[in-house]
């Protein structure tokens, strides 16, 4: 089977996707995955791009994008306002 292949799990919970899915998922270092299971024993691996509301978000990505924001400036700026809303509400 070329879609399927044994991986093992560190003690860190960890798990490396072969080569050969990054390469056919397209799937670069940094990117996000969505993980999810389906019944017992079955998970499904997503890129983001694939997701529902990653698509709903493209019109937000682009206006940010031409204001010159980049991604990782998004993602700083995301956990800074997550990381103040967290503050007000353990006050």
């Amino acid at each position: 089977m070329q879609n399927a292949r044994m991986v093992r799990v560190s003690s860190k919970g960890q798990v490396v996707l072969p080569k050969s899915f990054r390469e056919k998922m397209g799937i670069d270092e940094g990117d996000y995955l969505l993980i999810r299971t389906v019944g017992k024993g079955t998970m499904i691996v997503q890129t983001r791009e694939e997701t529902p509301l990653w698509k709903q978000l493209e019109p937000f990505r682009k206006a940010a994008a031409e204001q010159g924001f980049t991604p990782e400036e998004l993602d700083e700026l995301i956990h800074q306002i997550r990381a103040e809303r967290k503050l007000t509400t353990d006050s």
